[in-house]
């Protein structure tokens, strides 16, 4: 199950890069997610508030700044969103589709908190693929599972250069402790995304470096080491 973490979601009022762009939930999870999300403090938008919410999030196409960053019950008021709305932490809005078309699917740097529905994971997949291609190639994307292998899937076919594995992924994103991944508030994308990194953001990035090369003994393998597992698989 592809899904967030509805703390990291709302923190520093969502504008954090890392922060939780959409949540896609598989059928067989989906209402208990809902559920869960909504428990954590979210607000299911209906049809006609999700309309609301994008004329007055894009009135020109473009991010307000007016409600960008802002505190859920700014963001409540702006929208013109009941008054229970005001109360929660974030907002939800379901959709099911991306790309220009779609605003949803783009990022929004508020607390608004796109949910798409997936048959299964390989439909799940899928759809972070769509959305990544759409805004966000290269920069992260997260998995909630008990299928240790659906990770390495999910690595292995999507185009970005962090895969989180059950983790908070605002927090997990920056670096932590019990990840590996260095801290810091800049994340390379790799060429995915127009960089020329692939890890986080370090100090080792602003040092020069010289490589002072002398020759040693050769170490040089021979072309069965080198090819042998392609050859038996492919042939010569």
């Amino acid at each position: 199950m592809l899904r967030v973490e509805g703390l990291t979601k709302i923190f520093d009022n969502s504008t954090s890069c890392s922060s939780e762009n959409s949540v896609i939930l598989v059928d067989a999870v989906y209402d208990k997610a809902i559920a869960a999300l909504e428990r954590a403090g979210g607000y299911m938008a209906s049809s006609a508030e999700k309309s609301k919410i994008q004329a007055a999030l894009w009135p020109d196409g473009k991010l307000s700044r007016t409600l960008i960053a802002r505190d859920v019950d700014v963001f409540a008021r702006g929208c013109g969103l009941p008054d229970a709305a005001q109360s929660k932490k974030f907002f939800m809005v379901e959709e099911t589709g991306e790309g220009r078309g779609f605003p949803f699917s783009s990022e929004k740097l508020s607390l608004v908190l796109t949910v798409y529905r997936a048959k299964d994971f390989d439909a799940a997949l899928a759809r972070a693929n769509e959305v990544l291609a759409h805004q966000g190639r290269g920069h992260s994307v997260g998995l909630h599972t008990k299928d240790a292998n659906r990770g390495r899937i999910l690595a292995e076919r999507s185009d970005v250069v962090r895969v989180l594995i059950n983790q908070a992924h605002t927090f997990g994103n920056g670096g932590g402790f019990d990840n590996g991944l260095n801290f810091t508030m800049s994340m390379g994308c790799g060429t995915w995304g127009g960089n020329s990194i692939t890890e986080n953001l370090n100090y080792r990035h602003f040092l020069n470096i010289t490589h002072l090369v002398t020759t040693i003994p050769e170490d040089k393998p021979s072309e069965e080491e080198l090819f042998g597992a392609y050859w038996k698989k492919y042939g010569r």
